[in-house]
């Protein structure tokens, strides 16, 4: 009997919660989770577990996107997530190429990129959901990167200006924050609040579906670097905002599938001046060239006055000498982006 009494009287408590749930499942945005895996299994295995272990309330999905690694990526993914959607694509498409890609297969409402080299914290994904409740209006939300040593990492950014460009050209950003002297923002209590932001890293970036339907996708013309700049720009040109939620905590290891590339100083030079030919004027664009130049010019002489036969001084000043002579070999002004997906 007081079994019985407990049940009848626990009912309504377990009616109500039940309610909650479903009501809750209701109007919880669903997710889509987009990863990209370029010769990381290892990192993507352990991201994608983080996910499984603090996932989101109600509908989410993981999508793999395997960017020709040609390794054993594609088997243990598979063979560990049997629920996670997998696509190979037969050649490297790049950070944007692959995301693009990974965007056409997803159904849910909001659209998640998520580096391969990065973990979830608890409730990181359930806050997200919680973020995009209390900002309705919000197209786009980035949340609060730390690095494997706990520091907080610069993901809140400021737009290229031909100011911070010329800043950064004389080391001032080490010195000042804002946005006239660096992209990066590095006051740490700005991070502490919820707040709409100009740009915030692609590591950790999630965008509405209506949004995604209404500008386009990422740029695959920045094949690494920039995309989410330029993403983020675009849904601001058309009335969108973007914000930073120092609720949704992630650990972005950094350097994953890109560690060890020769490539990436020329890569990261390539896309901020592609960047700056989308969406300055032609003058601008000019001035935005030559003071990228001129800081990779006053770097390049200062290792050389410092240690010229230093370890890795020579590479790294080849690299960006090479790096200013294909800034000069491409046409200044480009086409805006395509507005297809």
């Amino acid at each position: 009997m007081r079994t019985h009494g407990t049940l009848i009287n626990s009912w309504p408590y377990g009616f109500n919660t039940l309610a909650i749930f479903m009501a809750q499942k209701m109007t919880t945005p669903s997710i889509s989770i987009l990863i990209v895996n370029y010769k990381t299994p290892d990192l993507t295995i352990a991201c994608i577990d983080s996910i499984y272990k603090y996932p989101p309330h109600g509908l989410y999905e993981v999508i793999v996107v395997d960017n020709d690694s040609r390794d054993d990526s594609v088997e243990r993914i598979v063979a560990k997530f049997p629920k996670v959607i997998l696509v190979p694509s037969d050649r490297n498409l790049g950070f944007s190429g692959g995301n693009n890609l990974a965007m056409e297969h997803a159904k849910y409402e909001i659209l998640l990129l998520l580096n391969s080299d990065t973990e979830v914290h608890e409730n990181a994904l359930v806050n997200l959901q919680q973020f995009f409740l209390r900002q309705k209006n919000a197209a786009a939300v980035g949340g609060k990167n730390y690095s494997s040593d706990g520091s907080v990492q610069y993901s809140i950014r400021y737009f290229p200006r031909l100011l911070n460009a010329l800043s950064e050209s004389f080391f001032l950003h080490r010195f000042f924050s804002g946005a006239l002297f660096g992209e990066c923002e590095k006051r740490l209590q700005l991070y502490e609040s919820e707040h709409e932001v100009e740009w915030v890293s692609g590591s950790y970036l999630a965008v509405r579906r209506q949004w995604y339907e209404k500008v386009g996708g990422l740029d695959s013309g920045f094949f690494m670097y920039s995309e989410d700049t330029d993403w983020c720009y675009r849904i601001k040109q058309h009335g969108g905002s973007v914000w930073y939620c120092p609720e949704s905590t992630i650990t972005h290891y950094g350097g994953g599938s890109s560690k060890g590339s020769k490539r990436l100083p020329v890569q990261l030079i390539l896309s901020r001046d592609r960047y700056a030919r989308l969406h300055f004027t032609a003058i601008r664009a000019s001035i935005y060239r030559l003071l990228i130049s001129l800081r990779l010019c006053l770097r390049f002489l200062l290792l050389f006055l410092s240690s010229p036969f230093k370890n890795g001084n020579y590479e790294f000043s080849k690299q960006r000498l090479f790096a200013i002579k294909q800034l000069y070999s491409s046409p200044l002004k480009l086409a805006p982006f395509n507005n297809n997906k």
